[in-house]
């Protein structure tokens, strides 16, 4: 590998670790905060924790794949010859594609859990907003019920 290639994966790997560590603080006052807060409704508090969990794990998964990425960094692309070692050549390759395999399930992973966390709060905005218009017209009853009822007294 050139040094630009080991720059570049080093890059990439410490901007991971970097937002993992962003997100994992973020995360922990989040919790932090649910502990002392009591005036949170029992439905937001516990979208909140659920949400706050899955993001702590997909920061895990960010740790992961750039440990993964350091440690290829170390990987010999270029098999050995099969006339100079022919064991060392079977061994070779199995164990890179194994590798890269694991890799990509952990990215994949990762963007099951941002799909997760994108649905939960697309889910949760639509309960709040139903229970915002919910409440919208309870109070529009109440305040038609009182205009009626002043109407009918001035008559």
């Amino acid at each position: 590998m050139t040094p630009w290639e080991i720059a570049i994966g080093l890059v990439i790997a410490a901007i991971l670790v970097a937002v993992a560590v962003y997100f994992v603080r973020r995360q922990r006052h989040l919790l932090q905060h649910l502990r002392m807060s009591t005036e949170l409704a029992k439905d937001h508090r516990r979208y909140l924790l659920k949400q706050s969990w899955r993001r702590m794990f997909g920061s895990l998964l960010l740790v992961v794949l750039a440990v993964m990425l350091v440690g290829s960094l170390f990987l010999d692309y270029e098999p050995p010859l099969p006339e100079a070692n022919p064991e060392a050549a079977k061994e070779a390759l199995p164990f890179l594609v194994v590798y890269v395999i694991v890799m990509l399930l952990v990215v994949m992973l990762l963007l099951v859990v941002a799909v997760f966390d994108f649905w939960a709060t697309a889910r949760f905005g639509v309960e709040q907003r139903k229970q915002l218009v919910q409440e919208h017209q309870e109070l529009l009853a109440a305040e038609l019920a009182q205009y009626r009822h002043r109407r009918a007294d001035m008559n």
